[in-house]
């Protein structure tokens, strides 16, 4: 049993020649993100160094408080002012060659007991009271300044604490560091270098999209230039394509399989078709030009004119398949209805039993009340040209057609005794003017389009239809359709 199925796909086209180019749309994207990135990590970096100097200038202090610290204090607590060497040259001086560092040491009361020397030199607005205490270690240190002898100071004040009391304090003061130029041209080369890494990488980013789509570019220019003469050729696709444009090629491949196809089936319908039409045409003009050649008996033009009628009705009936297949081929979308599977097979058969009596062929119908859903003139034409079909082709013995419910689908079964079909014919059988070589050797007339019109009626329909057949004992075809409840109104008898 050979089930035919109809395997066209349909194709999708769609004009982008005003759409951005991927490159263009891919560095508009990566871009700014880019320069963000960039730009946050040059912000990062400039910020990394100014906190680093900051640490440095708060540090500087601390360890001259630590030393101050070390040797001010004595065991027991005691505080010996005189430990510490106040006759260094940064505590003597307050020139900003030899980096001064100014120093005062309070006792609990926050009364002086010692001070560098340095301090005298600045003036008499130098605090003689602890200021307040800092915590030198924030995460990004804030130096506390303040004015005196016409200069900025920043400080720190470090409390003496020995079992818990407070002893006194250390303050310490130094010029305030100048590393805003340092700073500035930091920024600058920093600017530069993010300047210059951003082109780079978008050059980068470019030229790593040119390669990307100078395979796509090829692809492209090869649809472009491909004709219906050309269908034969394929886009090649190297090994060290990457998956998507290897998928991509294999996809348009696939395409042009597809197309190559449908034009050659194209071309054969175009030509069986002129042929099916043609051959007709001659003979109904040789026959007009002979019987205008003389006068005739009205028995003769009648015998012409009959047939005249039979090869206009065969022509008519060929051109009515081929406008059906061509609305199916459109995709018109029917307009369905509940149908009586079994009353509508039997208006058929009643039709065609004249045809079977005058082949002495016995021809009979078995049906069950089974509903489809269908459109009723389609399905008449698709049950006409089934049962037209085992007449045609059955010389003796009889046709049997049945209507089924089986697993929730209607079957129409048409059943003959005929000449049968081959085992390699079998899979063409339903092709657009296909005609096994027993067929074609036939008395009977045909233009093969009955069987093509039938599965395409029962495709539209969404069922199948089926053959199996051996050659010398007859064929049968099943057509397959989803049952339908019974409406309600529905009368016995379907």
């Amino acid at each position: 049993m050979i089930e035919l199925t109809n395997d066209a796909d349909p194709s999708i086209g769609d004009s982008a020649s005003t759409r951005p180019s991927f490159r263009r749309r891919l560095l508009s994207v990566v871009g700014p993100a880019l320069a963000i990135g960039l730009l946050l990590l040059g912000v990062l970096a400039w910020g990394a160094v100014y906190v680093a100097l900051q640490r440095s200038a708060v540090e500087v202090l601390r360890a001259e408080a630590n030393e101050i610290e070390a040797d001010i204090v004595q065991v027991g607590g005691t505080l010996q002012v005189g430990g510490h060497a106040w006759s260094e040259v940064h505590h003597r001086l307050a020139d900003p060659r030899v980096d001064p560092v100014f120093v005062q040491v309070f006792d609990r009361n926050n009364r002086v007991l010692r001070a560098s020397t340095n301090i005298d030199s600045l003036s008499a607005l130098y605090p003689e009271q602890p200021l307040a205490p800092t915590t030198p270690y924030d995460w990004i240190p804030t130096l506390r300044t303040f004015e005196a002898g016409g200069q900025s100071l920043y400080y720190l004040v470090r409390p003496i604490v020995q079992e818990g009391t407070t002893q006194g304090y250390v303050q310490v003061a130094r010029p305030l560091p100048t590393y805003e130029a340092a700073l500035a041209q930091y920024g600058i080369v920093l600017a530069v270098v993010v300047a210059l890494l951003f082109g780079g990488l978008m050059a980068v980013v470019a030229w790593a999209a040119t390669r990307v789509l100078r395979p796509l570019r090829r692809i492209t220019a090869f649809a472009e230039s491909t004709t219906s003469a050309d269908l034969d050729e394929r886009i090649a696709v190297p090994d060290a394509a990457d998956h998507e444009t290897a998928l991509l090629a294999r996809t348009v491949n696939g395409l042009l399989d597809r197309l190559e196809e449908s034009f050659e089936a194209l071309r054969t319908f175009t030509s069986n078709a002129a042929h099916e039409l043609q051959t007709p045409l001659t003979v109904l003009q040789g026959h007009v030009e002979i019987a205008l050649r003389r006068s005739r008996s009205t028995e003769s033009y009648e015998s012409t004119l009959q047939l005249l009628d039979r090869k206009l009705g065969n022509m008519v009936r060929t051109v009515r398949a081929l406008l059906t297949l061509t609305r199916l081929d459109q995709g018109e979308e029917l307009s369905t209805e509940p149908v009586a599977l079994g009353a509508l097979v039997r208006d058929e058969i009643e039709s065609a039993q004249s045809r079977a009596a005058e082949k002495n062929l016995e021809l009979c119908i078995e049906t069950e009340k089974v509903w489809v859903d269908g459109q009723p003139d389609l399905l008449r034409e698709a049950v006409q040209n089934l049962v037209d079909n085992a007449v045609k082709y059955t010389e003796e013995g009889r046709v049997r057609v049945t209507v089924t419910e089986e697993d929730g689908r209607g079957v129409l079964r048409c059943q003959d005794t005929g000449m049968g079909i081959e085992a390699e014919d079998l899979p063409h059988v339903g092709g657009r003017f296909f005609r096994s070589a027993e067929a074609s050797t036939a008395e009977s007339e045909g233009s093969g389009l009955g069987l093509a019109l039938v599965r395409r009626i029962v495709e539209a329909h969404g069922g199948t239809l089926r053959v199996a057949s051996t050659p010398g004992e007859g064929s049968q075809f099943d057509i397959v359709l989803a049952a339908a409840p019974a409406p309600t109104t529905a009368e016995a008898g379907g």
